[in-house]
């Protein structure tokens, strides 16, 4: 499997995204004010597995609308890692590529733009636990 590496600018949230192929990580921008404001464009992918490390106390878990994912946004460089969602007692999580390095080769230009305004709730996390990375691991340090 490949390893994907990341981090926020200063270091306080690392990922470690393990998944088959690049190819399978379907990157996307979500169109709401808060993921275009941080410019964010996601990837996951559910056969995938995702270890964040919190090395700080200063992470924000950032949550609105539904409250039903909450973004993780280091408090010291203001960088957004990635959104986690708590499913039937599972951790799902989608990934802010910006975070990778080396970044992903992605014409962004061609990447599309989603409009979850009209889900309603049940529907969103569904969508979630089918497109979203299944296997999480969060350690707080």
């Amino acid at each position: 499997m490949p390893t994907l590496n990341g981090r926020c600018h200063c270091g306080s949230i690392e990922v470690e995204l393990r998944t088959e192929s690049d190819a399978a990580l379907s990157p996307r921008h979500c169109g709401c004010d808060f993921c275009h404001r941080h410019g964010a464009l996601y990837v996951s992918t559910s056969s995938g597995t995702l270890l964040v490390t919190l090395n700080s106390r200063d992470v924000s878990r950032y949550e609105f609308g539904h409250r039903t994912a909450k973004f993780l946004v280091c408090s010291r460089c203001g960088v957004m890692v990635t959104a986690i969602s708590e499913i039937d007692a599972r951790t799902y999580a989608v990934l802010n590529a910006n975070v990778l390095s080396p970044p992903l080769e992605v014409d962004r230009s061609a990447v599309p733009t989603a409009d979850y305004e009209a889900e309603d709730i049940s529907i969103r996390l569904d969508r979630r636990k089918k497109r979203w990375i299944a296997n999480v691991t969060l350690i707080e340090r």
